[in-house]
């Protein structure tokens, strides 16, 4: 995508807001503005914090999210790109899909499937939901999908056995068939204890993965860390393979600085403490 140089690019990135344990916005706007992009919020719900905290309070704004997009077509706003994530309901995914449909047409839309973990679907998503998603993923540039969100877009068992490389082509393979020209698929099952990351290009059928040491440690945000650094470093300029890899940096970075500086992982990755890098990259 060709953005002129004196051009701050413009994310669209739609999820929710969650005060407290650093996910979906509250990771999204910091992240993409380090990496010198505009990070424009459409909440579909605030919430006083994630919904892994035993208590919560939650303002639903899907019935505000049309007129939003209203005004903008008013003022004339367009967005260099749309990303999205979690999404807490059917009607929501809809809307993003009317999303791209106004302010997306040749731009980059990258699509994160958050709904789904550890072999689970999330408490509130629905087999509707999921069919729902899947026809969300068919509107994506580029689809980033966990390896469980990949087995459910798929209608796939999920094992946690090893994976072989032809396996993983063939999974890559389906998603891109689904319509994305890409798919990076991260918590791949690996062998050794290695965190471990698939990218696939759907225009050259090619396959490659990257893997860096897995710090044993369950933590809330992660994926969000991940998608906010593929979507800023792709609009800076950065082929989608080595966003995926600068992606994965960073994102274990976060993680083992939580685990010695913080010593918890309760309120969720402190990625503030590794945000500098991201504003010294030369991209």
């Amino acid at each position: 995508m060709n953005i002129p140089t004196h051009t701050v690019p413009r994310i669209l990135t739609i999820q929710d807001m969650s005060s407290i344990g650093r996910c979906s916005l509250t990771v999204m706007l910091p992240i993409i503005s380090a990496l010198r992009c505009q990070a424009v919020p459409l909440a579909t719900a605030v919430l006083s914090n994630h919904l892994e905290y035993p208590h919560f309070e939650f303002v639903d704004l899907s019935d505000h999210l049309r007129d939003f997009m209203d005004c903008w077509e008013k003022n004339e706003i367009d967005f260099h790109a749309i990303v999205s994530g979690f999404l807490a309901s059917p009607e929501q995914i809809h809307l993003v899909e009317e999303a791209i449909n106004r302010f997306g047409q040749d731009k980059m839309v990258i699509v994160d499937p958050a709904m789904a973990d550890d072999g689970r679907l999330y408490s509130i998503y629905t087999p509707e939901m999921v069919v729902a998603m899947r026809h969300l993923v068919s509107r994506a540039d580029i689809v980033k999908p966990n390896y469980t969100e990949a087995c459910f877009l798929l209608d796939k068992p999920f094992s946690t056995n090893t994976i072989t490389t032809d396996e993983l082509h063939q999974m890559c393979y389906a998603l891109h068939q689904l319509g994305p020209q890409m798919v990076i698929m991260t918590s791949v099952p690996a062998a050794t204890e290695k965190a471990t990351i698939a990218i696939y290009n759907g225009l050259t059928d090619t396959l490659d993965t990257y893997s860096l040491p897995l710090i044993p440690v369950k933590a809330t945000g992660t994926g969000d860390i991940f998608t906010s650094v593929l979507s800023g470093a792709i609009m800076r300029g950065l082929p989608p393979q080595k966003a995926a890899q600068l992606a994965m940096n960073f994102t274990t970075k976060s993680i083992q600085a939580t685990v010695t500086q913080t010593h918890s992982m309760k309120h969720g990755i402190a990625f503030e403490l590794v945000l500098p890098e991201l504003l010294q990259l030369k991209i």
